[in-house]
């Protein structure tokens, strides 16, 4: 902004830079201080004609905003500036005609007339460029400003989102495992110190990806093989998840704790016993992990607000541009995760 602010006093620098030196080249019989002092008071007249513009175009933004007609704006600033401008050059030909060098005739003082004129509209119209540019300069800022804000704004909703989802899953599964747990320590003391071992590694593998939104496939499968030793646990035959994923896909990203929120919604969502086996299916299908189970529906759901699956499509939304999808008919529950 201050090299758009200082760049007319430049240009107004190199025009009588240029002029000093045409006049010099034209009359080489007046001496340099002769027309450095010329071309000092020309100078300092172009700044105050420039300085002039912008504060007639200062008055006028108070009764005749530019918005309502530019052409008709610009036209008036040029006529009120003539008039100002013109009374006093002419003044300055009275007072100085006495010395008039003996090349200036009616000719070329129509000439000058007219370089007058010009100089007055180029002024005008060199300060809406000068205007323009800089609005454009500043709505061009404004806008990238705005577009960091509102990625900022993004990635805060990104974490909220996130962490309120990470908060669904893991007050119900302790709550769950608990319960599960204290069965376990009176019927079978052995299979609850598996159990308690595998919750552990549950709870060290959150603990260490605690600042982390997106782990590998790997990792997360890792983590979900204790989940799923636990669910089997717990339900006993009545659960069976299965997962075939290629070693290209286990390097690829994947939502921390997205496995976990999956399975909880199949087996909230389902019947399962030991008769009536909830079978989950996991496998890689091209830049998709598909995850597939049967449908037994339960009759009642507890807790079930149905946000789930909409904030996985929100998160996933800002990570990658791969949708998630659902495919939910009477027979199977299917949900494709992009990997990341």
């Amino acid at each position: 902004m201050l090299q758009l602010r200082t760049a007319p006093y430049f240009i107004i620098g190199l025009f009588t830079i240029a002029i000093s030196c045409l006049r010099a080249s034209v009359h080489p019989e007046f001496s340099w201080g002769a027309h450095a002092l010329v071309g000092l008071m020309q100078l300092l007249s172009l700044i105050c004609v420039w300085k002039l513009v912008q504060t007639i175009n200062s008055v006028l933004d108070r009764y005749i905003p530019f918005a309502q007609g530019p052409l008709a704006r610009v036209l008036l600033q040029i006529a009120i500036t003539m008039l100002i401008l013109g009374p006093i050059m002419i003044a300055v030909a009275v007072l100085c005609k006495p010395y008039y060098p003996s090349y200036v005739s009616k000719q070329f003082i129509g000439i000058a007339v007219i370089l007058f004129v010009v100089v007055i509209v180029l002024f005008n119209f060199g300060f809406y460029a000068f205007h323009f540019f800089s609005n454009w300069q500043n709505s061009i800022e404004d806008n990238a400003k705005l577009e960091i804000q509102a990625a900022d704004l993004e990635r805060e909703k990104f974490n909220l989102q996130y962490h309120q989802l990470r908060n669904q899953v893991n007050p119900h599964y302790l709550f769950n495992t608990l319960t599960s747990l204290d069965g376990l320590i009176h019927t079978d003391p052995e299979l609850a110190s598996q159990f308690v071992r595998h919750m552990s590694k549950v709870y060290r593998y959150v603990l260490q990806h605690k600042e982390s939104e997106v782990v590998s496939l790997d990792e997360e499968l890792e983590f979900i093989g204790h989940y799923i030793e636990l669910l089997q646990i717990r339900y006993a035959g009545g659960l069976n998840i299965v997962h075939d994923i290629s070693e290209e896909a286990r390097d690829k990203g994947i939502v921390m704790v997205t496995l976990q929120m999956v399975l909880d919604n199949a087996i909230k969502h389902n019947v399962v016993q030991a008769s009536a086996p909830l079978n989950i299916s996991m496998e890689d299908e091209g830049r998709y992990l598909v995850i597939r189970n049967n449908k037994q529906l339960r009759k009642q759901i507890e807790s079930s607000n149905g946000q789930g699956v909409q904030q996985l499509r929100q998160l996933y939304g800002y990570l990658t541009n791969l949708p998630v999808i659902v495919d939910d008919n009477e027979h199977y529950y299917l949900i494709k995760i992009p990997l990341i």
